[in-house]
C-alpha cells in the first residue's frame, strides 16, 4: 500500500476534478450550441438535415454531460461528507476508506456509463467512417459488451467488499472494465484516422483538401484519453493511493476527449467554405460523371472534419478505375 496519504489524495481529486470539469464544461456548451444552432439553420434550409438535432452523437453527447456533471456533483457531495456530515466531520480517513459507501458507488457507475456512452460514439464514427461496414466495428462492439457486463459487475463487487479497494474480488473486474476501454478506444481511433489517411492519399495529388487536422484531431484526443488510462491501471495495479485521483478524474478526462472532437465538428460547420471548382483537367475528366443527380466536377471547401471526395484513374483520356470515398462527419453526425 502507498504511502500517499488518502485524505490528501482525495482533496487533490476534488480540486483538479473541479478544474477539468470546467474545461468539459466549456466543451460540452460549444458542442451543444453548434448542434442547435446547425438544426436551426436546417428548419430554414430544405438541404440540411433537420434530423441531426436528434442524432446518436448529439444524444450521447446530452448523455455523456449528465454523467460527467453527476459525477462532479457526487464527488462534491462526499467532500462535504468527510469533513462535516460524517461523524462530525472528525474521521474524514475513515470515510474515505469505505468504499462500500452509497456515494462511492454512486461516483463509479456514473464513471462507468460515461465510458460505456464514449465508447459506444466512437464505435458509431468508425461506422460511420468506414461506410457503414458492420466488419470493421465487429470487435469493438464485443468490448463495449464487454464492458457493459464487466464495469456493473465490478460494482456490484464494489459493495460487498468491507477491506480494501484492491481486494481480489474486485480486482481482476475493474482490470477487466479499463482493458475493454482501452482495447475500444485504440482500435476505433486507430481505424479512424487510416481511414481518413488514405482519403488523403486518395485526393493528395488532386491538389484536394488537406486533412491533416483530421488525423491531428483523432490522434490527439485518443492519446489523450489512452494515457491516462494507462496512468490508471499503472496507480491501481501498483495499490496506490493515487489510483483513488486518478479515478476520480478520469470521468471528465473521458468527457473531454469524446467533445473535443464533437466541438472540432462544429468548427467546421461554422467555417465552412463555399463550392469552388477544381482545376480545369481534373474538372473536364470528372464531368461525365454523376452521382444520382449531383455532378462531381465541383469539389467544396475543405471544412476541418469533412471529406467528400470522388477520385477517378485516368490513363490515355480513358477511365480506368472511379472510388468514391465519402466520410462526411458533420451529415452523420460525427
Amino acid at each position: 500500500m502507498s504511502h500517499i496519504p488518502l485524505v490528501s489524495t482525495n482533496l487533490a481529486t476534488v480540486a483538479l476534478e473541479s478544474v477539468f470539469y470546467g474545461i468539459f464544461l466549456v466543451l460540452a456548451t460549444t458542442s451543444i450550441f453548434f448542434h442547435i444552432s446547425r438544426f436551426a439553420s436546417a428548419r430554414q434550409s430544405p438541404r440540411r438535415d433537420c434530423g441531426t438535432l436528434l442524432g446518436p452523437v448529439f444524444v450521447g453527447s446530452i448523455l455523456v454531460s449528465l454523467t460527467v456533471t453527476g459525477h462532479w456533483i457526487i464527488t462534491v457531495i462526499r467532500l462535504f461528507d468527510a469533513f462535516v456530515n460524517y461523524s462530525g466531520g472528525n474521521a474524514p480517513l475513515a470515510y474515505y476508506s469505505f468504499v462500500w459507501l452509497s456515494t462511492d458507488i454512486a461516483l463509479n457507475s456514473f464513471l462507468v456509463a460515461t465510458l460505456i456512452v464514449c465508447d459506444s460514439m466512437l464505435c458509431y464514427r468508425l461506422w460511420v467512417v468506414w461506410n457503414h461496414n458492420y466488419v470493421v466495428i465487429i470487435l469493438p462492439i464485443c468490448a463495449i459488451i464487454g464492458l457493459c457486463v464487466a464495469g456493473p459487475v465490478a460494482i456490484y463487487q464494489q459493495t460487498l467488499v468491507r477491506g480494501s479497494i484492491f481486494a481480489a474480488t474486485l480486482t481482476h473486474w475493474v482490470n477487466a472494465c479499463y482493458a475493454f476501454t482501452f482495447a475500444t478506444n485504440i482500435y476505433s481511433s486507430c481505424g479512424i484516422a487510416y481511414r481518413v489517411w488514405l482519403a488523403r492519399q486518395r485526393i493528395h495529388s488532386f491538389g484536394g483538401p488537406n486533412l491533416t487536422d483530421v488525423l491531428v484531431t483523432m490522434v490527439e484526443s485518443a492519446a489523450l484519453y489512452a494515457s491516462y488510462s494507462i496512468f490508471f491501471l499503472g496507480t491501481y495495479e501498483a495499490k496506490s493511493n493515487l489510483q483513488f485521483f486518478t479515478i476520480g478524474t478520469l470521468c471528465p478526462v473521458a468527457g473531454i476527449a469524446f467533445m473535443l472532437i464533437n466541438v472540432r465538428v462544429g468548427l467546421g460547420w461554422a467555417q465552412r467554405g463555399t463550392p469552388h471548382h477544381s482545376s480545369s483537367g481534373l474538372s473536364s475528366a470528372r464531368s461525365g460523371i454523376t452521382h444520382g443527380s449531383s455532378n462531381t466536377g465541383a469539389s467544396f471547401a475543405m471544412r476541418p472534419l469533412t471529406v467528400d471526395v470522388t477520385t477517378v484513374v485516368h490513363q490515355d483520356g480513358n477511365d480506368l478505375e472511379q472510388s468514391r470515398m465519402k466520410t462526411d462527419y458533420d451529415a452523420s453526425g460525427l
